[in-house]
């Protein structure tokens, strides 16, 4: 059975959010060099300096488990992906861009630090830890 629903979401990943899945493409040749591994049926990539980023098929997440983040934040990304199979082409407007200000807008980030709020508060980010942590049963950031 994981077999046929890692195919089920490969292929959804390729057709219904092939348009996220080919801009993850395109930053998985950028990144050939770090290691890589198949995660629940998406590409892993292990990748120094960033948090998270999830396109699609691609995952890319930080490889320093100093602080034990580092399967925590596969997970969270891996709800990324699962936002990608619910919404489609309209993950690239309703989570791509906000998700990224999210995260490195400087007065976004400041707003975040001065109030003591959570990086996973905002919707998209809470978002993909629920269906993260429902998908596979692990804990999320």
């Amino acid at each position: 059975m994981r077999r046929l629903s890692y195919t089920v979401y490969i292929f959804l990943q390729c057709t219904w959010g092939i348009i996220q899945t080919l801009m993850g493409l395109c930053y998985f040749i950028i990144s050939i060099k770090y290691p890589h591994e198949f995660y629940h049926g998406a590409v892993l990539t292990r990748r120094p300096g960033i948090g998270g980023v999830s396109l699609g098929l691609f995952i890319f997440a930080n490889d320093d488990n100093s602080a034990g983040m580092s399967g925590k934040i596969a997970v969270h990304e891996f709800g990324h992906t699962i936002q990608s199979l619910i919404l489609g082409p309209l993950y690239c407007l309703l989570i791509v861009p906000e998700s990224m200000l999210w995260c490195a807008l400087p007065p976004l980030r400041r707003f975040r630090q001065d109030r003591g709020i959570s990086y996973y508060s905002f919707y998209t980010e809470s978002w993909a830890n629920k269906l993260g942590r429902a998908v596979l049963g692990e804990e999320t950031p």
